[in-house]
């Protein structure tokens, strides 16, 4: 028995280091549900708000949102509508309390904004019972055209379906709060308005994980004063930075203000820094700015290093003796460069923006320049520390961690590793109370990380691995993103994954030696990347499935760009916008992407071709002057008011159902073609999570390719911080899938610790997934994260169930839910063998058997033999406890006279209570 830790949880808690400007919009103090409704009315076919009793210290009344989403109706959200009337321009972020009864049925929640003609949305997560949500202002998009967010006309609250089961929510003490640091994410017009946004809400990310409250906002807010009365302000990413801007920024620091700044450094804001004017300098070689090194003494709490994978940067030098060089570039090879983060008392300047990778040593450099500039920062960073000390995986309080760790530990054999990090996290947690009181905040913030880590190594271990299962990687650079393909392969080859997705090629540049598109400068540099993945996946014994971003263009040449918008190739937006994305519903784009998915599979030895990005932009796109010919000759008549009549109009749903189509017909030709030249390389997609969602948002019903099987197996992104989140999305998907083809969990491994993201894959296997797919392979995750995984999640290998043959369940109790509830004493059910399927051998005999397995795979209880080919069987099961599937374990043989194994299982079933 292990001894129980020193409860952290119970921690008398410090005020925050910085006070907040809070402005309440609603405190939901309503006398009844009449009142309530009168000031929050509901919209699109949603129920009535009731109230419900909650006492805090700031009322007694929260405001219920009922999600009637059983009933049949047109929209797949409950929402609520207010009138207000705010100015929130100075305000960088928002929060409320939210409560979810089952958060099971719920895909996830908006925030909306309303301001004129347009709205300012943001998604949260949900969890159950109830939680504080915080939205940075940097995290709301524009819906429409919002006349700004200082003429704010109404709030909106949308729950979003997942499945067709009731539930309710509940909000109360929604607020607007001005921080004392803000992060600002640059102008949110332009091309790189996107790019600006996102890191902003990185950098915005990474403060909030340290603890420190802060707000994000536009430039926009800037020129309209926001600066003022504050003392610290980050500039994540500010392309195009305007003289007006700088005029702010200058006056904020001569009062007194404080300025990080990322990669983009005008001149006279370089000197106001005390800063030499900044060179730009591009990459010469590949890995030149890897890392940044630090002078880890000069600033309290910075890390040694950071890994970056720069690939163009800034450099700035200290232009008086009041600045000082505090990082400098490394190369791959350990070779340091030129500066690259300078420091000053005006304030800090790093070369690049932040990267997505290595976010934990990233967390401690931001936290280090912050505390420097603003040392009470520190108190709350500890403070936060502490009480993130025990949230392992899906856990958030110690005893649900404690109870699995003595579930799992004795079964396990690292029973004694498991139980001698317990022991250690508990001797190590036992001073971290009184090193907070004495306000040796840093020495807090390491000794609660210490305890973390070892909680997360016992964790870790505690996990078994499971055969019949797909384990991979995206790999987004096309290149395995550690120094060649022979090293990634090895690393994934002893982690136990089993194959990588590359991305190799967009709609318009490959990474490969294409006679259709043109060769990318990584071709040029480094070679044919498909050939060299090829060549160590047969190596290292890992398939290659090359992924395409299909219809974006990507890094192509001006030359083809040009070509394809003077053909009238390219997307518009519903406001005539173009864009550089290929328009799926022109048949020579069509041909295009059918033809380069096509030339892969023909031309290289590749386990399978993996679709991404197939799909629509958004709503707003496409309604170019091809899409209305084409819609109209479609439609055999004209539409009388283009693009409105098919945007918001009369022909809304047709124009859906066109869209889909055109998407449709590129899978459904790449499937026909690709198996006519080799009928064993799988087909398989990224998608969207939010099925049937997608269909009217992007044109993807990837449902309709899994049940035609176009698809050998399907990746759902299921890219969330939430592990509800994560799990709604994931029954949903299996219950709409009902086992037509093997789903693939994608887990967002970048934005979460790995031991959470081995959490997801345990809550994957629970609902049915047959394997699951992180993104993404780069240097964190290859040389650090993979081999947490290997430990004991993967750490024996795994058969891939899409090459079994083909193997068909039925039950007269399936139905759409992610696990079937069997109602009476026994399970009917019904195994047929209808192929051998195909492979790169001849495959000529089949021998295996039925057994009922538990979530691990560990066999239960043989069934029956499996039926001969064309042939099936059917078992009875006797009720049971716990959940379990049916699986067809046996090998194949081979007309060379070799054979192989395989597993293929059932969707999940329950015997009702």
């Amino acid at each position: 028995m292990m001894k129980p830790l020193v409860c952290i949880a119970l921690l008398v808690c410090v005020p925050g280091a910085f006070a907040a400007d809070v402005l309440v919009i609603d405190d939901f103090e309503y006398s009844d549900a009449a009142a309530a409704g009168e000031a929050w009315r509901t919209a699109e076919e949603s129920a009535p708000v009731q109230i419900m009793a909650r006492q805090t210290t700031t009322g007694t009344t929260a405001l219920v949102l009922p999600c009637d989403f059983s009933r049949g109706r047109r929209n797949e959200r409950a929402v609520v509508d207010r009138n207000v009337e705010l100015d929130l321009v100075r305000y960088g972020s928002i929060d409320f309390d939210f409560y979810a009864e089952d958060p099971a049925p719920i895909r996830g929640g908006t925030l909306y904004f309303r301001s004129g003609s347009g709205w300012y949305g943001a998604g949260f997560g949900i969890e159950r019972g109830w939680n504080r949500i915080r939205l940075g202002k940097g995290a709301f998009r524009s819906e429409g055209s919002p006349a700004g967010w200082d003429r704010v006309d109404g709030v909106r609250i949308a729950i979003w379906k997942s499945r067709d089961i009731d539930t309710s929510c509940a909000v109360d003490n929604l607020h607007a709060r001005s921080e004392t640091i803000v992060v600002v994410s640059g102008r949110d017009v332009g091309p790189e308005s996107q790019a600006a946004r996102e890191t902003a809400e990185r950098v915005g990310g990474l403060l909030s994980a340290a603890g420190i409250p802060h707000g994000i906002h536009s430039s926009k807010d800037v020129l309209a004063g926001t600066l003022q009365g504050r003392r610290l302000a980050i500039f994540a990413y500010s392309p195009g930075m305007e003289s007006e801007e700088v005029e702010r920024i200058r006056d904020f620091v001569h009062d007194g203000g404080k300025i990080i700044i990322f990669y983009t450094l005008r001149s006279d804001v370089a000197a106001l820094l005390g800063f030499s004017s900044p060179a730009y300098r591009s990459r010469e070689r590949p890995g030149q700015f890897d890392e940044v090194v630090f002078d880890s003494a000069a600033v309290a709490g910075l890390p040694e290093r950071v890994f970056q994978g720069s690939w163009n940067v800034t450099v700035a030098r200290p232009a008086d003796d009041g600045g000082r060089v505090i990082g400098w570039w490394q190369d791959a090879q350990g070779n340091r460069g030129e500066p690259a983060v300078v420091l000053s008392d005006r304030g800090a300047f790093m070369g690049h923006i932040m990267t997505g990778e290595d976010l934990g040593s990233k967390q401690g450099f931001l936290l280090a320049l912050v505390g420097h500039f603003e040392p009470s920062a520190w108190r709350d960073a500890a403070q936060n520390a502490l009480s993130g000390a025990v949230r392992v995986g899906p856990f958030t309080e110690l005893a649900e961690l404690e109870a699995f760790l003595q579930q799992r530990g004795p079964k396990s054999p690292f029973s004694s590793q498991i139980s001698a990090h317990w022991e250690q996290a508990r001797a190590e947690a036992a001073t971290m109370t009184q090193l907070l009181a004495d306000e040796r905040y840093q020495e807090t913030i390491a000794r609660a990380a210490r305890v973390r880590s070892l909680l997360a190594e016992a964790y870790v271990l505690a996990h078994r691995p499971r055969d019949g299962e797909f384990r991979a990687v995206w790999n987004h650079s096309g290149t395995g993103d550690l120094a060649n393909w022979d090293d990634a392969m090895r690393a994934l080859s002893q982690a136990g994954f089993n194959a990588v997705v590359p991305n190799m090629w967009w709609g318009g540049v490959a990474h490969y030696a294409s006679d259709l598109l043109p060769r990318s400068a990584t071709f040029e540099e480094k070679g044919d990347q498909i050939a060299q993945a090829v060549e160590a996946g047969k190596r290292y014994g890992v398939q290659v499935h090359p992924w395409k971003v299909n219809y974006r263009l990507g890094h192509t040449t001006p030359e083809f760009t040009q070509q394809m918008r003077k053909a009238g190739r390219l997307q518009a937006t519903v406001t005539g916008e173009v864009t550089e994305w290929l328009c799926p519903s022109h048949p020579d784009n069509q041909r295009l992407e059918i033809d380069t998915m096509v030339e892969v599979a023909r031309n290289y030895d590749v386990d399978g071709v993996h679709f991404d990005y197939i799909r629509y932009p958004g709503e707003e796109s496409c309604y170019c002057d091809g899409c209305r010919e084409r819609f109209e000759a479609h439609m055999g008549r004209a539409v009388q008011d283009w693009p409105g009549d098919c945007h918001r109009g009369t022909l809304t749903q047709q124009y859906r159902d066109w869209r889909c189509e055109q998407i449709n017909a590129v899978v459904r030709g790449t499937a026909k073609q690709v198996r006519a030249i080799k009928p064993y390389v799988k087909i398989s997609a990224a998608v969207f999570s939010g099925y049937p969602g997608t269909k009217r948002s992007i044109g993807q019903d990837w449902l309709l390719w899994c049940r035609e099987g176009w698809l050998d197996f399907v990746c759902p992104m299921n890219y969330t911080t939430s592990d509800s989140g994560f799990r709604s999305m994931s029954e949903s998907q299996m219950g709409h899938l009902q086992g037509a083809v093997p789903l693939y969990t994608g887990i967002g491994h970048w934005r979460i610790p790995d031991e959470q993201a081995i959490g997801q894959v345990e809550i994957s296997r629970s609902l049915g997934s047959d394997g699951f797919i992180l993104f993404n392979m780069g240097t964190a995750l290859g040389e650090r994260g993979l081999p947490k995984f290997g430990r004991a999640l993967t750490s024996a290998p795994a058969v891939l169930p899409h090459n079994a043959p083909v193997i068909r369940f039925r039950s007269p109790a399936d139905d759409d839910q992610p696990v079937v509830l069997v109602s009476g004493d026994t399970l009917t059910l019904e195994a047929s063998l209808a192929g051998l399927g195909a492979h790169r051998r001849q495959a000529t005999g089949v021998r295996g058997v039925l057994q009922v397995e538990d979530l691990a795979g560990e066999a239960q209880a043989e069934l029956a033999d499996l039926p001969e080919s064309g042939g099936s069987v059917t078992v009875t099961i006797p009720r049971r406890t716990g959940t379990f599937r049916v699986g067809a374990v046996g090998e194949l043989s081979f007309a060379d006279g070799t054979a192989e194994r395989f597993i293929l299982r059932s969707r999940p079933y329950r015997f009702a209570e």
